[in-house]
């Protein structure tokens, strides 16, 4: 028996094993928890469930799923750091979130009337600049983004009463999460911004803890805030950059193929939910004008004059970047 190997023989040994090792990791099953802060009746929850079984069947069943909805596993926030540590935890977020997590400037797609209509945003999406962002978020912060393209439509006012112009919202106790992209569109507008989680807004506008929220059409019915709330002002201010992100760590636990199913599926779920938001907003419509529900149209260039000025606050941006969003989004 030889018992000195070869230098080179040693070397191509230890490739082998590599390989060996590498294949072992890449082949290994994963089962990925999916947390939201929304209800199972919500249009992204009946959604993430569709696209969870496409990639499972895809994958012959090396990439599982387990759904926990309505905050099971706690906040937003949560199950962003949960899904930073490495745990198997995807989550269903904002780029607003995200921007607080080592990129700032991601914090400016979801500025009001940053873009005109949902192409704008699928097209800002999946853009070479927002993916350079991306990436800084997977290596920083150790999060993937899988697609932040799950737009529930444009989302509105609603309240105790109407805001056709941005001066009747003037000292309204608004409910706003704490975020910093959030804040800065509603304080020039003179709320008083609360925070209450989402899963409280419901008992908030019962019992007057707050008088306002915003929400897309879609989003309104799944939480059935216009039961106690019966006034809506279409605004229109923003259309949020939400989908779902997961552990940069787990994320490379697949192999290319899979995650390629993952990203392609989950693509293809944020623009079958794009769609059925849109379709949906003229039958929530009616729905909601039966149960009582006013509407009320809103001087919309009176707020984007009144929101300008959240374009020029963040000292963190780069200078040209609001150009070149909008270049990302017009393709020009």
């Amino acid at each position: 028996m030889n018992y000195f190997a070869s230098p080179l023989r040693l070397l191509a040994a230890a490739a082998t094993m590599s390989t060996m090792l590498t294949g072992v990791a890449l082949s290994q099953d994963l089962t990925i928890r999916i947390a939201t802060v929304n209800s199972p009746t919500s249009e992204s929850w009946k959604g993430v469930m569709a696209t969870a079984e496409r990639v499972t069947a895809r994958t012959d069943g090396r990439v599982k799923f387990e759904g926990f909805p309505s905050g099971q596993l706690g906040s937003t926030t949560d199950s962003i750091e949960q899904a930073s540590q490495g745990l198997p935890v995807m989550t269903f977020t904002s780029a607003s979130f995200l921007s607080s997590f080592g990129v700032p400037e991601l914090s400016i797609v979801e500025g009001p009337f940053v873009v005109s209509n949902t192409d704008e945003a699928e097209k800002l999406a999946f853009s070479d600049l927002l993916q350079g962002y991306y990436d800084r978020l997977a290596e920083t912060a150790g999060i993937r983004v899988v697609a932040i393209n799950w737009f529930d439509g444009p989302r509105h006012m609603i309240g105790t009463a109407g805001y056709p112009e941005p001066a009747d919202l003037k000292g309204v106790r608004m409910r706003v999460p704490p975020v910093e992209t959030w804040l800065k569109t509603f304080q020039p507008l003179g709320v008083v911004a609360t925070t209450v989680e989402a899963a409280e807004v419901y008992s908030a506008l019962s019992q007057g803890v707050v008088t306002a929220a915003e929400s897309p059409l879609t989003g309104l019915r799944a939480s059935g805030w216009q039961e106690v709330a019966k006034e809506i002002t279409l605004t229109g201010h923003f259309n949020l950059f939400t989908g779902w992100v997961m552990s940069e760590a787990a994320f490379q636990q697949m192999s290319d193929a899979d995650r390629a199913i993952l990203l392609e599926e989950f693509r293809k779920g944020g623009q079958d939910l794009t769609k059925v938001s849109a379709d949906l907003e003229t039958e929530i419509r009616t729905e909601f004008e039966a149960q009582g529900v006013t509407f009320h149209e809103a001087d919309l260039d009176a707020y984007r004059e009144a929101t300008a000025s959240f374009y020029t606050s963040f000292p963190a941006w780069p200078a040209g970047l609001y150009d070149q969003v909008r270049a990302a989004a017009t393709g020009e």
